[in-house]
């Protein structure tokens, strides 16, 4: 049975076979156990504003706590506000599944147009090897964070210039990319206009086609685009002030770009940028050796669309690489770029059996035995014993990672040796899902904030809290890690938290403790930034604090 198993495995067409489990497989992990983990980061704050809009009936302004927040554009916010409605506010993976699902959008866009205009091995091996970047997959997927989504849509609004170019339907290819743009600028501003902007002059000055950027269907297209922004502010100056919100967006763009002036980390920033973001790429990064192949750049200059992955790279990332604000996760959309450059160089190096192919397979499959001890070890290791299921899932898991470990040293056909490859990483990802998100959730810091919430529900019942600061203790800057206990403040009360500007008595407000004036305490928060109190202001404490007339928060 095992040997006509790998006399199977050892044929090219059980490729798609395997390539088909593989993408099952790797689904499958994508989900598991997504919402086990406490929010961190800055998942709370993301929660907080789609939560308000749904208790505000109003997608248009964004709110903490019920006061104007000025960030981002609101089109990621009412996706995790839509997914809440359809999941349940009450649990983190109705916030993290849009996040997940953009990477796997993702990878299905990269082997589409992989296939499409160089082949199906091209298109499965780019879009596996994207789907299972360390960064992405391991962390940033499992996070409620804007930056995989907005990198979709950029790449949709650049891979729509290259794709309806090549079929000379520039119709469609002004009015998708501008669309895209358009989207990306709901969810995160100005830089969607000015990745549009520079591919379209880049792509077009490589083609020597100026003359069809003057279309008429161009202008109109970007008219419909900054039309609908136009008509975006005008709606939101319904609510709130327009050039208020214009000018915070614009000091976040700025902030994180070359125009900072304060930012004077340029040295240090210009080096480690690179190379931290090819080491996000691994285990793509390992076939980078192939871009030295000397047969590999010939291909390289007559392949049009891998041409077309380069001038859109190099003419965009020199921002974020002069800007010492950027973080690394602001430029995922180039992962699939390099990716697909990196798996283009392999698949057409003329030799594919020399020592750099051995030792990425050999590396593979060594990920893969230690995976599979390590499985087997777990239940044994005192730290692991919380999770009660590792005695028996462990083992097995393990049982089946070793088993792929043979199959990957006995398949002598290339392909499908990669792809059990590359199946190693994403029980790798099983594996971590399975342990840490579980460790996470009663273990990690942000668990206790999220307890502070449980607690605190408790004592209040269904009565609303207020929150009071006359020392701003709950500004965006020095709230802490109290962003986690309010979200969940918000998510399992199913109401949301307000800062109090009036007086009222029989109300629970939390404040810092440095602001009691006689209350009873009834609970306690502790932070190292501060200590924050939940009293409940009763007849005998009327005039402890001097507040306000409470106003709209837009």
């Amino acid at each position: 049975m095992v040997k006509n198993l790998l006399n199977y495995l050892n044929r090219g067409p059980y490729f798609t076979i395997l390539s088909l489990f593989f993408f099952v497989l790797y689904t499958i992990s994508l989900f598991f156990n997504l919402g086990v983990a406490p929010f961190y980061n800055e998942e709370p704050r993301r929660s907080i504003i789609a939560m308000e809009m749904l208790f505000n009936n109003n997608p248009m302004v964004t709110t903490v706590f019920n006061e104007v927040f000025y960030d981002h554009p609101p089109l990621w916010y009412i996706v995790l506000a839509l997914s809440a409605k359809t999941f349940g506010a009450n649990t983190e993976f109705a916030f993290r599944f849009p996040c997940a699902l953009s990477l796997l959008l993702t990878g299905v866009v990269i082997y589409y147009m992989g296939k499409k205009y160089i082949g199906q091995l091209f298109g499965l091996i780019s879009a596996f090897l994207y789907l299972i970047s360390a960064d992405l997959y391991f962390f940033f997927s499992n996070t409620a964070e804007i930056d995989i989504f907005f990198s979709l849509l950029v790449l949709l609004s650049a891979f729509s210039i290259f794709h309806f170019y090549e079929q000379k339907r520039f119709a469609l290819l002004f009015l998708s990319a501008y669309f895209f743009c358009f989207l990306g600028f709901m969810t995160k501003g100005v830089v969607a206009i000015a990745f549009l902007g520079i591919t379209l002059m880049v792509f077009f000055a490589h083609k020597k086609d100026f003359k069809n950027l003057f279309l008429p269907i161009h202008f109109l297209s970007a008219f419909l685009c900054l039309g609908s922004i136009l008509s975006f502010f005008l709606i939101y100056n319904q609510f709130d002030d327009a050039m208020l919100y214009w000018e915070g967006m614009w000091h976040i763009t700025k902030n994180k770009s070359f125009l900072d002036k304060e930012n004077n980390a340029f040295i240090s920033h210009f080096i480690w940028f690179p190379i931290n973001m090819l080491g996000n790429l691994f285990p793509a990064t390992l076939f980078i050796v192939f871009l030295f192949k000397k047969a590999v750049i010939p291909k390289i200059k007559k392949n049009g669309y891998i041409i077309f992955l380069l001038l859109f790279f190099s003419s965009n990332f020199l921002v974020y690489w002069i800007s010492p604000g950027a973080k690394a996760r602001y430029t995922y959309m180039f992962y699939p770029l390099i990716i697909s450059i990196l798996a283009y160089a392999f698949i057409v190096s003329q030799d594919k059996k020399n020592k750099s192919t051995t030792f990425i397979l050999n590396f593979l499959a060594l990920v893969s035995l230690i995976l599979g001890v390590a499985c087997i070890a777990l239940p044994f290791i005192d730290f692991f014993k919380p999770i009660e299921e590792l005695i028996y899932l462990g083992p097995l898991l393990g049982a089946c990672v070793l088993i792929l470990f043979f199959l990957q040293i006995k398949t002598a056909n290339l392909w499908n040796k990669l792809i059990l490859g590359l199946m190693g990483v994403v029980a790798a990802k099983l594996a971590f899902s399975f342990v840490v998100s579980p460790l996470k959730q009663f273990e990690s810091s942000a668990s206790r904030y999220k307890q502070h919430a449980i607690n605190i529900l408790e004592i209040v019942k269904e009565s609303p809290i207020l929150l009071y600061s006359n020392i701003d203790a709950f500004g965006h800057h020095k709230i802490g890690k109290f962003y986690i206990t309010g979200a969940y403040l918000e998510l399992l009360g199913n109401r949301p938290l307000k800062k109090a500007t009036y007086q009222e008595k029989g109300q629970y407000y939390i404040l810092h403790k440095e602001e009691l004036n006689g209350q009873k305490v009834l609970y306690t928060i502790d932070d190292v930034r501060s200590c924050l109190v939940l009293v409940k202001n009763e007849e005998g404490n009327s005039g402890a604090f001097l507040h306000t007339a409470e106003q709209s928060p837009y």
